[in-house]
Formats: structure tokens, sequence, C-alpha cells
């Protein structure tokens, strides 16, 4: 029974899975999880210690990606979240040519992949613009919560500046001028939206995979689907994508889309 581990820079996602249909999985907060394996750490162990008290059984097999992949120990394998993302998406959707935008808590990526291979892919990691991070701060700012703002996606005013902190004082303007609060909210996901279209019109058009926490944004998908043209393909377990991705490490490729094709 395989486990992957995501370990991102907001959540960390942990799934076990025997059969790749059923999953044992958590997402967790990634300070809470570090602080906890650092008081349970000792020298005896060659993994890091606590999965069983969050339900997992100890498994030989252990694969981890994301930023803090290397602090849990050298004898714990790790592979790109390139790797682990696209072999998650080859898996959850089927497909063997897509565009893949996955966005997480504090950085984004896109994937073009053809003919069942990676082409090209960009990351952005500089910046927290048009990733969860940016959300949260805006709902903040509005007195919102994540899940309220994500819902608006009609009337959407222009937000020019992404930036998750400069933003903010061009929010304080719209409230001024009394712009209704839902086209406030519909502006800041159609923001995410257009910096998401900005980095995949180098490719060719092709089905978009949408992946990462802000993928369960209704409205940055409904306005990514507008401007792209296409619908956009959400896979059930968007926020676990990176981790499915690391139990399918040792697979072929060819074996992944067998198995996502039973």
């Amino acid at each position: 029974m395989p486990i992957g581990i995501d370990l991102g820079s907001r959540y960390v996602k942990i799934i076990q899975t025997s059969d790749f249909r059923n999953y044992q999985k958590i997402r967790m907060d990634t300070v809470r999880f570090l602080t906890e394996q650092i008081r349970r750490r000792t020298k005896k162990t060659n993994h890091f210690p606590g999965l069983a008290e969050l339900g997992f059984r100890p498994e030989k097999l252990m694969v981890v990606t994301g930023y803090g992949k290397h602090l849990l120990g050298k004898k714990i394998k790790t592979i790109t979240e390139i790797r682990a993302h696209f072999r998650g998406a080859c898996f959850q959707t089927g497909l063997t040519d897509f565009i893949l935008v996955e966005l997480g808590g504090q950085d984004s990526k896109v994937l073009w992949v053809q003919e069942k291979k990676v082409m090209d892919f960009q990351t952005n990691d500089k910046c927290a613009a048009g990733t969860g991070r940016y959300l949260e701060n805006m709902a903040r700012l509005l007195n919102l919560t994540v899940k309220r703002l994500s819902l608006e996606s009609q009337d959407p005013v222009t937000v020019n500046n992404t930036c998750a902190i400069f933003g903010e004082s061009e929010i304080i303007g719209f409230l001024m001028e009394q712009v209704p609060l839902e086209s406030i909210c519909a502006g800041i996901n159609d923001s995410i939206a257009r910096r998401i279209t900005q980095m995949i019109r180098r490719y060719p058009s092709l089905p978009l995979v949408l992946c990462g926490g802000v993928a369960l944004n209704k409205g940055v998908k409904t306005l990514l689907s507008r401007r792209y043209g296409l619908p956009v393909i959400t896979p059930k377990e968007p926020q676990f994508n990176g981790a499915i991705g690391c139990c399918l490490e040792g697979l072929s490729i060819e074996k992944i889309y067998e198995l996502a094709g039973r």
C-alpha cells in the first residue's frame, strides 16, 4: 500500500491506497505537521514518525514531493512536483494530451503534456499572485471566507494589480467607490483566470486540467473557462493530485494509463 505525500507550503496532503480506487487520505496544516515531526523524531527510525497516529499503515514504499520533501529524512524517496503532478493528472483524467495548471498555496505550475510526455512547463514560485495565499489575503481584507469569495463570477471588475500585497489598495479603492461586493469578488477571481490564460497562451489549444486547492474555487474555474473558450476539467481529487502522483512512482506511464482506464 504505497504512501504518497505532497508537502506543500500551506497544507500537507497524505494519501495511501492498495488499489487506486479507495484512498486513506488526510490534509493538515504544514506548520503543524512539521512541528509534530520535529517533536516526535528519534534517531532510531528511518522513517519520520507520526503516520500511525494519523491512521496510516506503516509501509516501506513512501514517496514525497513538495517544498519540504527533503526534511523528512534522507532514506525517503523524493520526486519533483512536476513529475508528481504529471503522473497524478494522467491517472486521474486518462488524457494523453492536455494542459495542466496546478495552483497551490504559494506557487503555480503549468505543464504542456503531449502524447503522454511533458513537452514544456512553467513555474511561478517568486510571487504569490494567482495562488491560494492571494485569495486568502483578499478574502481576509473583505472580511469574507475564501469559500464565499470563490462563488462569484458575474460582472467582474478589472483588478489590474495581482500582487498579493499591493492589490489590497486597489480593492479598498473599489470599496470606496461603492462597487458591489459580488463584482469585487468576481474581479479577484478573474484576475487569477487572466493570469493563468497569459501563462498558457504559448501552448496549443488542448483540454485544460486544473489542480491544486484553487481548483475548488468555482469562480476561478468559471472565469477561466470563459477566457480559455473550453471547459475546464477538475479531477476528482484536485488537492491530492501530487500525492497520488507520488503513489504512482515506480509504475510505467503505460501502467498508469491502464489503471486510469479500468
